[in-house]
């Protein structure tokens, strides 16, 4: 699969609530997620230079519209292919279900791979109709950043609609006041890794 995948910052969540109800996006449910990134065995070749990223993720999932706040568990091990453009974070992506985070986190580490961050985000999870188009729209929240973002999504099979898929995207995010020179391009693994960087020039 394919996932064409916009993101930008937000500095007010409520207001694009708001801006998503009015629009008639759709709540689907609430996560939290907890994501483990993965590097090749040392003297294969390094994600971070090839643009690639293997991540664990464990996600509890809930409705906060429900009075029962019952939770449900799933674990996924996913590989993100490098960007495939200039402008967005559209690649590849493969994606498993698995049965038990921890017995593959060691598998993982018997086979040498590197462990290098845990990234832990709040999201809520939006789904519109738009322009025959199902997107998905996500409002993220990342503690160590202490900031906001909007990530919307659209999957595809292969790369025969991509060009569309991302006008459609950005034609989506304009509804919001959002323009195609806010899409930002780096991951959230990437993020951190910047503003750790920066807290040690600073110090």
């Amino acid at each position: 699969m394919i996932e064409v995948e916009i993101k930008v910052r937000i500095l007010d969540p409520k207001i694009i609530k708001n801006k998503f109800e009015e629009n008639k996006g759709v709540y689907k449910l609430s996560l939290l997620h907890e994501d483990t990134y993965f590097n090749m065995p040392k003297g294969l070749r390094d994600f971070k230079k090839t643009d690639e990223a293997l991540r664990l993720r464990k996600s509890i999932e809930f409705n906060k519209k429900e009075l029962t706040n019952e939770q449900r568990i799933n674990h996924y091990i996913t590989y993100k292919g490098k960007k495939l453009d200039s402008s967005t974070k559209t690649r590849e992506e493969i994606e498993i279900k698995i049965e038990d985070i921890n017995m593959m986190k060691n598998l993982l580490r018997e086979l040498g791979f590197q462990e290098i961050l845990t990234v832990k985000k709040e999201r809520d999870s939006y789904e519109f109709e738009f322009k025959s188009f199902r997107i998905e729209a996500l409002i993220d929240y990342l503690p160590i950043l202490d900031q906001h973002f909007i990530e919307v999504e659209y999957l595809l099979n292969s790369s025969e609609k991509l060009e569309e898929s991302k006008e459609v995207l950005f034609e989506f995010l304009s509804l919001f006041g959002i323009k195609k020179e806010e899409s930002i391009r780096k991951s959230y693994l990437e993020l951190i890794v910047d503003k750790s960087k920066n807290n040690l020039k600073k110090n």
